[in-house]
């Protein structure tokens, strides 16, 4: 799925004309930039620290670093530099975004729908901040307000596959499972190689009783990813559905080998499922 940031091209794009600077500043941050593209996190922040140093008014370089830092996981000081960027100049839209990433990852849903919001006044046609403060509601199980940001997105870029995904989880936790279908079809249409998306789509069609096209998306997500526990117990459960306790009782022997922990979650819900189907094939 898309990634929740632009990518440093952004910066690339708007950094050479959107200031005036001395020969050391723009030196300092061009080469942190070719850094960061390159995914030299850690040298890049040492160039940006470099451009800053250079030149204390350079927003985009605190952008940067910001973006840098939150590619470490270092969350609290990408904000604080995402908010100098912003004091520097508050008409930067990749600042609003990247600093509402951060909130995200912190948790802090309600500021990043905020400066998400603040991202779409700047740039209406931002797919991305769309798609991301739709994410951010659906955090808040807001799903009523999550996929009109998300039909938002697909409206300005039809080949965001996440954002087919994730209206289809939201359509979903409305009980929406038709419709649900059809979008995680859309976005396995666009990428047809994403496990998850196969097995919510699974337990979609097993919501709706169709369980053998549950079965083949089952089928189709472990090929992908063959490792995966939750996935076999969920095929375990469609094949008891079925009757077929033999199969059944295979995948979820395997599931609790890859997972242990899902035995004693589970094996309530196996007991009371095996009780109501006395047809067993």
């Amino acid at each position: 799925m898309k990634s929740k940031i632009f990518g440093i091209a952004a910066l690339l794009v708007a950094g050479s004309a959107a200031v005036t600077w001395g020969g050391e500043a723009r030196s300092a941050y061009d080469e942190a930039l070719k850094l960061h593209k390159a995914e030299k996190i850690k040298e890049a922040i040492v160039a940006y620290d470099k451009a800053i140093k250079a030149n204390p008014s350079l927003a985009r370089a605190f952008v940067g670093r910001g973006e840098a830092y939150a590619r470490l996981g270092q969350h609290e000081r990408a904000i604080k530099d995402q908010d100098r960027a912003i004091k520097l100049n508050p008409k930067l839209a990749d600042a609003y975004y990247y600093r509402a990433n951060a909130y995200d990852e912190l948790k802090q849903h309600e500021r990043a729908i905020k400066d998400y919001g603040e991202v779409i006044r700047l740039d209406a046609k931002n797919s991305n901040a769309y798609r991301q403060r739709g994410s951010a509601y659906y955090a808040l199980g807001q799903f009523d307000k999550a996929i009109p940001d998300f039909t938002e997105a697909i409206r300005l870029d039809p080949k965001d596959a996440a954002a087919y995904y994730e209206r289809g989880l939201a359509q979903r936790r409305l009980g929406r499972h038709e419709s649900a279908v059809q979008d995680y079809t859309m976005a396995l249409s666009l990428n047809p190689k994403n496990a998850e998306v196969y097995s919510n789509r699974a337990n979609a069609y097993s919501l709706l009783g169709r369980y053998d096209h549950a079965l083949q998306d089952y089928d189709a997500a472990l090929k992908i990813d063959p490792r995966n526990a939750r996935i076999y117990a969920n095929r375990g459960f469609v094949l008891l559905s079925l009757g077929k306790n033999a199969e059944a009782d295979k995948d979820l022997k395997k599931a609790f080998e890859l997972d242990p922990s899902l035995k004693q979650k589970l094996e309530p819900d196996i007991g009371a499922k095996k009780s109501s189907l006395p047809n067993a094939k």
